[in-house]
């Protein structure tokens, strides 16, 4: 597998996950479980996740050094996801001290921010897929 391939197929595993985590996991948790248990498990679970998507955007962003575009998607996704691992525990602090709009505001931080990655990836990962020369298309 090429380079450019073994790239591409991180940031459609980071597409994916991100889709799979914010549109299925975190949804079905909020409805399947108490709202304790739910904040519980939500707790635990961001932090994992910023973190697995961070990690794959920095694999990617070193796979792709030498793709500016490429490079900057996944660095963009890295800073994000960074970004949105730190504001955790400031979140979590915000809501179990009432402080609601301070919450509010930091929980759109961060589900623009990962919304912002996604976007990013899925978009990269179109136009590259659609630039690809067509050997490699063939090949996927």
């Amino acid at each position: 597998m090429q380079r450019n391939s073994f790239s591409r197929s991180v940031s459609v595993i980071i597409v994916t996950v991100l889709i799979y985590q914010s549109a299925i996991v975190a949804p079905a948790v909020n409805i399947a479980l108490p709202i304790d248990a739910a904040a519980r498990m939500l707790r635990f679970i961001w932090p994992i996740f910023f973190a697995l998507i961070g990690l794959l955007g920095l694999v990617n962003a070193i796979l792709s050094k030498k793709h500016k575009a490429a490079a900057a998607v996944n660095l963009a996704t890295v800073f994000s996801m960074a970004t949105c691992y730190v504001l955790v525990p400031v979140i979590n602090e915000a809501r179990d001290s009432g402080n609601l709009d301070a919450w509010k505001a930091l929980h759109a931080v961060t589900v623009a921010l990962t919304f912002l990655s996604l976007v990013l990836q899925l978009g990269y990962t179109l136009r590259w897929y659609k630039s690809a020369p067509e050997r490699e298309k063939r090949s996927v």
